[in-house]
């Protein structure tokens, strides 16, 4: 059994831009029919073609003023609708509704020449749920939706098991554990263009051209080289954390959903197009940039208030959010909340003790226009398009942000500090050849220039460190390294290279024996 996702839509947009109909009237005759229903209005029956070469010829001949590559991939849709099996599952998300239909195929493709035109392609369906909310979908298996195919299959993440449990339960059990990435951008091409959406970490899609860090020269190359392939990235890749989902789906709904697309988001995507390019895409910081707990504590509003204290006690809990089934938030409870229903005589559910209005943030949010707001209330909620909670960051994950983000820079500047004390006690004759001009042009040494220091004999000797050379070579190198990295700007914390960080500690406290701070 496979599940399939038929994003009715695409082919219903073009069809009512011809016609002029309501953009919802496929979907609903789709559903009180009992149908799958695709577009393409000028295509004839396709019950005789026995492969997808042959509905390529009948949409050339159909449509004689449509590119190659569109031609191409409208039959690689439809020949997937008239070859899905029967008991597959259908997922339909609605337009303009938050809710998502979920059917099984009952019948064969049938061609219904008396139906009105973009009503003809259609498959016998069983809508099991029809109007399932978009909330209970995981964020991850609701944006594998989102590709501009009118026909794709959901595939990855076990999408097929996850589609089947929300069908007959109304829950998502969600995935857990990373996918293996593409093995090129050819192949993220490939995956795009057969499934219509490809999700992989922000780690993994750097590394497809051989990044590990997030600086703004690789953030500008990759945007560059996904923007020369045709692909979008949503959330993009400097939006999230290094080891955070992204979903890569086709630029535009050119050659890849049925004629024109969907109004608004077509105008959405043009709009996102002209400020998400190479050069124009800004290096703020985001809320979704820091880690931050994603495995939230939460209760419900018809709990005990006990069912909120006790964890809250037993992790030091300030906060508890507050959500539906779905996970949907709904308020936060606090100990100020609870202290104001006990005081009032309402101590029954955590209802009574409720926050309706929390502090929230989306992943995307700029980091520092939040941060006097989540110093205030001590923290934030993070929550996804469908304000579904999946993460909660606070004012004490700030502070330790800070620690780790502002450490290695006071590492380095009490070390380079040190070093350019110690070469006090040299003429500039007695210096290497290397660095002598720079020291008579009155300039400091930088960490690379120690090291030809550290590595000339006569230095050496003169400095009289109870060290070995060779060592302090090496780790004056490492350093060196360490600092390079951090002269350009990243969204990724420097701290991200714990052996480098620790190897300018491990220094600095060699340094500190053999440079000794003045008396106070």
């Amino acid at each position: 059994m496979r599940i399939w996702m038929v994003d009715e839509g695409a082919g219903m947009v073009r069809a009512w831009t011809v016609r002029g109909g309501q953009s919802g009237e496929r979907e609903a005759a789709a559903l009180s029919e009992g149908l799958t229903i695709v577009g393409w209005e000028e295509l004839g029956d396709l019950s005789d073609c026995s492969s997808s070469d042959d509905i390529g010829d009948l949409l050339a001949k159909a449509y004689p003023d449509e590119a190659v590559g569109t031609i191409d991939n409208w039959r690689r849709q439809l020949w997937r609708f008239i070859t899905m099996e029967i008991g597959d599952h259908v997922v339909m998300p609605r337009k303009h509704l938050p809710v998502v239909a979920l059917g099984l195929l009952t019948g064969p493709y049938e061609y219904r020449a008396a139906a009105p035109p973009g009503f003809r392609h259609v498959r016998g369906t069983k809508w099991v749920r029809p109007a399932l909310e978009r909330a209970a979908v995981r964020g991850d298996l609701r944006d594998s939706m989102g590709a501009f195919l009118t026909v794709s299959e959901l595939s990855r993440r076990d999408a097929a098991a996850r589609v089947r449990a929300l069908a007959e339960t109304g829950a998502d059990p969600g995935y857990v554990g990373d996918g293996e990435p593409p093995a090129g951008p050819e192949h993220l091409v490939s995956d795009v263009r057969d499934s219509g959406t490809r999700q992989l970490t922000a780690r993994d899609l750097i590394g497809l051209w051989g990044w590990k860090r997030r600086t703004s020269d690789v953030i500008d190359l990759v945007d560059q080289h996904l923007a020369e392939l045709g692909l979008r990235v949503d959330p993009h890749f400097n939006d999230v954390q290094l080891d955070g989902l992204v979903t890569v789906s086709a630029e535009g709904p050119t050659g890849l959903g049925e004629g024109v697309h969907d109004q608004v988001r077509g105008d959405e995507q043009q709009a996102r197009s002209q400020t998400d390019g190479p050069r124009e895409r800004d290096l703020t910081w985001r809320i979704g940039n820091l880690p931050f707990v994603r495995e939230v504590v939460t209760v419900r509003k018809d709990d005990e208030l006990s069912r909120a204290i006790t964890p809250m006690i037993e992790s030091d809990f300030s906060q508890l959010p507050v959500v539906d089934h779905n996970n949907v938030l709904r308020g936060v409870v606090t100990w100020e909340g609870i202290a104001r229903a006990q005081l009032g005589g309402r101590t029954a559910t955590v209802a009574n003790a409720l926050d309706p209005h929390p502090e929230t943030a989306r992943v995307e949010h700029a980091l520092f226009d939040r941060m006097d707001r989540i110093q205030r209330s001590g923290f934030t909620i993070i929550v996804d398009g469908e304000n579904a909670v999946i993460g909660i960051l606070t004012s004490t994950d700030l502070a330790g942000q800070l620690k780790q983000r502002i450490e290695p820079f006071i590492l380095l500047e009490e070390l380079e500090r040190r070093l350019r004390r110690l070469i006090k006690h040299f003429s500039t004759d007695e210096l290497p050849r290397e660095i002598r001009r720079t020291m008579e042009r009155g300039q400091h040494l930088s960490l690379g220039q120690y090291v030809f220091l550290v590595k000339d004999a006569h230095c050496w000797d003169k400095l009289r460190w109870p060290f070995d050379q060779q060592d302090i070579s090496r780790r004056l190198a490492t350093v060196r390294d360490y600092r390079n990295d951090l002269a350009h700007w990243a969204v990724d914390a420097p701290a991200e290279d714990a052996a480098a960080l620790a190897a300018t500690g491990g220094l600095l406290k060699l340094l500190k024996l053999v440079d000794h701070d003045p008396a106070v």
